[in-house]
């Protein structure tokens, strides 16, 4: 009689405890689907900076490259008060032969 009561007092917790984690796992199942949801809506912010930033680049280059070309000391000192640096490279010359 008493390995009933144990045996049923074990299967009672085990029960309880089941149906605890089924109860937990789908309230994280909705957290993450919520948290999801947040991050899916945030995605289009993320590739407009990327955007931003292939632009800024485009931008970055096409000053370097008129300030080497037109060789303006005061756009260069702007792209250095801003971090950007760059060193103009001597044209290429071909030898004929």
């Amino acid at each position: 009689m008493a390995q009933r009561t144990v045996a049923r007092w074990l299967g009672e917790g085990l029960g309880v405890l089941a149906l605890l984690l089924a109860v937990l796992n789908v309230a994280g199942a909705q957290r993450n689907r919520a948290l999801q949801a947040d991050i899916d809506a945030q995605q289009p912010n993320v590739q407009r900076g990327q955007t931003f930033t292939n632009v800024n680049n485009s931008v970055i280059q096409l000053m370097a490259r008129a300030a080497a070309e037109q060789n303006d000391a005061a756009l260069r000192d702007l792209l250095a008060s801003n971090g950007v640096t760059f060193q103009v490279q001597a044209p290429a010359t071909g030898s004929q032969g």
